[in-house]
């Protein structure tokens, strides 16, 4: 038990930007419950994942962060995150193509 309170207090912006990204979205999203629970925890997993992603390219990424990211992605939306990074690493791409 100890190793799971010693995890948590460790990753607690982690966790509570999770628990944001869960809220917000659950609020925002519309249809039943279902859809509900699923779009909120969806959001929540995108928005831990992305800022674990994040701290590993920039490693003095502040925990505190998360918080934001997690506000983030609740409100805007999984798809919509997921189309808004994909359009950056296109046009990424797209630019290294053109330089060579």
């Amino acid at each position: 038990m100890d190793k799971i309170l010693n995890w948590i207090s460790e990753n607690y912006s982690v966790l509570t930007g999770a628990v944001f990204a869960f809220v917000i979205a659950f609020i925002q999203k519309k249809g039943d419950i279902m859809d509900k629970l699923t779009g909120a925890f969806l959001c929540s997993l995108f928005s831990t994942g992305l800022f674990y992603g994040l701290v590993s390219i920039f490693p003095n990424c502040p925990q505190s962060a998360a918080v934001a990211l997690g506000s983030f992605v609740g409100f805007y939306g999984v798809d919509e995150c997921k189309e808004l990074i994909l359009n950056k690493v296109r046009s990424f791409l797209k630019s290294e193509k053109e330089e060579k």
